[in-house]
């Protein structure tokens, strides 16, 4: 390996013998991220066929992992022209550590992120279903989704903003196709 640096370094224009390690590890790291990312998207495959994952959990687990395979990358390319990037690891650990105490310190908040993932999981309810929330009453169309909250529109066209923590902590009920929640209780008198 030593000749072939050595002969690449006579043969070579300085500023092109310069850049070819990093070309090098480049290339070698998109290749990397390339069959990582083909291994992780048939496990997300598989995990979506099997276990039913949602597609939109599939998607954010497919860019989540793309970008951080690429700041690996990235960083292990600032260490080969010298920067020193131990400041920068630092700053990420010293964020991921305030971010995960600040979590943990406000449970209410870490609840509704981890319901947030389960309900893109298991999936108990779809978005634009018509759903009620028992023992509480609450009723309406499924209109939006996010970290902390779902919001749910009501027939009088208001709408309620429901911890996402609260669809793990009561019954939800689901209508089929879209009915309103009403059309599909029981009638009392077939009770026996």
């Amino acid at each position: 390996m030593d000749h072939v640096t050595a002969w690449l370094a006579t043969h070579l224009p300085h500023p092109l013998a310069a850049l070819l390690p990093s070309l090098g590890v480049l290339v070698v790291g998109a290749l990397l991220i390339s069959l990582v990312q083909r291994s992780l998207d048939r496990a997300l495959r598989r995990a979506h066929r099997h276990v039913h994952i949602s597609e939109e959990t599939v998607r954010v687990l497919r860019k989540t992992s793309a970008v951080a395979l690429w700041i690996v990358l990235a960083l292990i390319l600032l260490r080969l022209w010298g920067i020193n990037v131990d400041g920068i690891w630092t700053t990420i650990a010293s964020v991921l550590a305030v971010v995960g105490v600040g979590l943990l310190a406000v449970w209410t908040m870490a609840s509704n992120i981890t319901a947030t993932l389960f309900i893109w999981i298991w999936r108990p309810y779809n978005l634009g279903q018509q759903i009620e929330i028992l023992p509480d009453g609450i009723k309406g169309r499924a209109v939006d989704r996010s970290l902390m909250f779902t919001t749910i529109q009501e027939a009088d066209g208001s709408t309620l903003m429901i911890p996402n923590n609260l669809f793990f902590q009561r019954i939800i009920r689901r209508s089929p196709n879209g009915a309103p929640t009403d059309s599909v209780r029981p009638d009392p008198s077939e009770r026996t």
